[in-house]
């Protein structure tokens, strides 16, 4: 006897039959299973073994007189469909061999690049790995290191311990209590209370407006009561005005609650302060200086938010061509953040520092042991607050003015042409001793802050490098204003030509280099690439500290200096083999 399938349900266009098992006894008819598109209900679909026999054990109840025995035929359909599930099984077993064969048999590791950024910069390194092939295809789990811009797109819950692939990726999956302004802010407030510090040391007098958290109430009357408080200034009928703020900003009017919001500064500092009492409005996602804007008013201030509310035009990079584009940002989080009217200047120009930041995949923090100098092209002036080219030192920016790279090679200074200004001018400061420690020591307050966070769901194989941004004021005080994630790597000046390879080199060596060991062992040989002053054979990432797991925190011990920390540091400096290819 035979038994005919035919249909779609089992991915078959021809038709198939099946020999049954001979039932002594019974008669059994052949039997023919329509064509998918004839099945009546979604209940009769055979798309399995389990659905075809219970597709055919309906049709022998629902057809008395067609087989003498429903049971023998049943257990017949049981043999057939174990049959053809093992047949299946096997199938697919075959298939899984076959794709782990062709990726054991392969002497290279596969990594992708996202677009943007001078991802080109990403690949040179990468190619002077000659274990290392680039791949397009960023979907498989088979691709051993992925770098792009944003973590859209990372599987983080795929990046655990496995003994046929392991992936990294070049961001951790909580990175924006960090690079997140808002939550940067909240951060290291609550690490401040925790450590009985003043946060306001640290950062320059903020205020967060949430316009989905439900104190937004609370946190707006807190900025405009102290606005008002130091304003030159001061807001006629103060209270009517909150109310018609509010109203023009959709605030809902809350009862108080208990709900902890940013503490409040006791005063202004001294460098924070000017004739012109000017703050900077942030929207908290963003970054190469879009959506800030200095103003002097709060008329000014709850227009722009409003403005952001609904959608405010911008115009930003399309590609490297310098086209641009309209862009329509919409924000409902903001931070509104002092300006620092008295900020130290290099020839009459405002300027701030950019530092990098390695984590690693144990979540150990590194300090880049060079940073950079940005600078302003337009002499500093607190009046004029619409000239973004006074004010914003980021190059996304300054690199649209007509004076860009007039005083300095792509508005930028190393930091040893800083403290040769420094001596010119007859300041006897020393630069790295004071304000490079400072800014190490805010680097490990900021990690300090987010320990927990970071890698809260302690997914293997990350790493990520931060772009932190200090400012000097008058009185040489070394402030954090921000933290980056995906940091500009454009190749803009002739100092990040030469930093900006070695940064990129020497985090890998100590993030997938340890992960991915050459599978051909090397001599150790000179850094391809090189920076004055230092050897070809250090790395130029040094040790802050290391930060506990989420689930075995301890306490950490005060940070000491790199002075201090001199013998422990050397152990994070041993030199892995650096691999030969060409650049």
């Amino acid at each position: 006897m035979f038994l005919s399938v035919s249909g779609s349900g089992f991915h078959m266009n021809y038709r198939q039959e099946v020999r049954l098992p001979k039932l002594q006894g019974h008669k059994v008819q052949a039997y023919s299973m329509p064509k998918y598109k004839q099945l009546n209900s979604p209940d009769e679909k055979p798309t399995s073994p389990d659905r075809f026999l219970k597709y055919l054990n309906n049709k022998v109840q629902s057809q008395s007189g067609v087989y003498r025995n429903p049971v023998a035929v049943q257990s017949s359909m049981i043999l057939i469909a174990k049959q053809m599930k093992f047949s299946s099984d096997q199938h697919t077993h075959r298939q899984k061999e076959k794709s782990i064969k062709i990726i054991e048999q392969s002497n290279e590791y596969k990594y992708n690049l996202g677009l943007g950024n001078n991802h080109e910069l990403v690949q040179r390194i990468m190619d002077t790995r000659v274990d290392w092939q680039q791949t397009k295809d960023n979907s498989s789990m088979f691709v051993n290191f992925r770098w792009q811009q944003w973590n859209r797109g990372y599987k983080y819950d795929r990046l655990i311990l496995n003994n046929q692939y392991k992936q990294m990726v070049n961001h951790f999956e909580n990175h924006p209590e960090l690079s997140n302004k808002q939550y940067l802010f909240r951060n290291l407030c609550s690490y401040s209370e925790q450590n009985k510090q003043s946060v306001y040391d640290s950062v320059p007098i903020t205020f967060v407006l949430d316009f989905k958290d439900d104190s937004v109430d609370q946190q707006f009357t807190q900025f405009v009561k102290f606005f008002d408080k130091y304003a030159p200034k001061k807001i006629d009928q103060m209270a009517k005005k909150l109310v018609e703020y509010k109203k023009k900003l959709k605030i809902p009017v809350q009862p108080m609650n208990d709900k902890k919001i940013q503490p409040i500064p006791i005063r202004i500092p001294k460098t924070q302060s000017g004739n012109q009492y000017l703050w900077l409005l942030k929207p908290t996602f963003l970054n190469r200086g879009q959506g800030i804007h200095v103003v002097n008013d709060l008329d000014t201030i709850i227009s722009l938010i409003c403005e952001y509310q609904e959608g405010h035009q911008t115009v930003e990079d399309e590609d490297p061509k310098n086209n641009k584009k309209n862009n329509n940002i919409k924000a409902n989080s903001f931070v509104i953040q002092k300006y620092i009217e008295q900020p130290f200047l290099i020839n009459q120009r405002k300027f701030d520092i950019r530092v990098w930041v390695l984590v690693t995949q144990d979540l150990h923090c590194y300090f880049f042991k060079e940073g950079y100098i940005r600078t302003s092209c337009e002499n500093y002036n607190t009046e004029d607050v619409s000239n973004q080219f006074i004010h914003l030192t980021n190059n996304a920016i300054q690199k649209y003015s007509e004076k860009y790279g007039e005083f300095e090679d792509g508005n930028q200074l190393s930091f040893d042409d800083f403290q040769n200004y420094l001596n010119q001018q007859g300041f006897n400061i020393d630069f790295q001793q004071n304000n490079v420690t400072k800014m190490k020591q805010l680097v490990w307050m900021s990690m300090q802050s987010v320990k927990r966070k970071l890698n809260l769901h302690q997914r293997k194989f990350c790493m990520e490098i931060f772009g932190y941004d200090f400012i000097i004021d008058q009185d040489f005080k070394t402030w954090l204003i921000e933290i980056n994630t995906n940091p500009c790597i454009e190749e803009s000046s002739g100092i990040l030509k030469m930093l900006l390879p070695r940064m990129l080199d020497d985090a890998f060596k100590m993030t997938i280099d340890v992960l991915f060991p050459p599978k051909q062992k090397l001599e150790i040989v000179e850094s391809t690439f090189p920076v004055n002053k230092y050897s070809n054979t250090e790395s130029l990432w040094e040790s802050i500290g290391n930060l506990d797991s989420p689930k075995t925190a301890t306490k950490q011990s005060a940070l000491l200096l790199p002075n201090q920390l001199s013998s422990q540091i050397q152990q994070f400096q041993t030199i892995l083999p650096i691999y030969q290819g060409d650049l």
